[in-house]
C-alpha cells in the first residue's frame, strides 16, 4: 500500500515538473543558462531579472496592502518564485562554468 502511494506521488511530482518545464518560459531560459553556451550568461541575466522580479512582488504585494483583488496574490507568488529561481542561477551559474572550463582544460592536456 505505502509503495502504491510513494509510486503515485512520485508520478504526480513528475508530472507537474514536465508541465512545468514545458510551459514556463523562464525554466527554458534557466535550462538554457546550464547548457555550455550559456553558463557565461547566468550572472549577468539574474543580475537583470532578480531586481525586476524583486520590484514586481513589491508592486503585487503593494497593491495586496491597499484592499486589491486577490489575483495579486498570483502576481507576487509568481514574482517571488521566479526571484528565488534567479538568485539560484545566479549563485550556481559562476560554479558551473568555472568546473566546466577546468575541465576543459584538463580532458585537452590528458588528450
Amino acid at each position: 500500500m505505502i509503495s502504491v502511494v510513494f509510486r503515485l506521488g512520485r508520478g504526480a511530482a513528475a508530472a507537474v515538473l514536465g508541465f512545468c518545464q514545458a510551459w514556463m518560459p523562464t525554466n527554458w531560459l534557466v535550462r538554457w543558462i546550464y547548457t555550455d553556451r550559456g553558463a557565461l550568461w547566468g550572472f549577468p541575466i539574474s543580475a537583470v531579472l532578480v531586481p525586476g522580479y524583486f520590484a514586481l512582488g513589491h508592486c503585487a504585494e503593494d497593491r495586496l496592502a491597499a484592499g486589491g483583488s486577490n489575483w495579486w496574490w498570483a502576481v507576487f507568488a509568481w514574482a517571488v518564485v521566479n526571484c528565488l529561481k534567479f538568485v539560484s542561477v545566479g549563485l550556481r551559474a559562476p560554479i558551473v562554468w568555472a568546473v566546466r572550463k577546468v575541465r576543459r582544460v584538463v580532458v585537452g592536456r590528458s588528450a
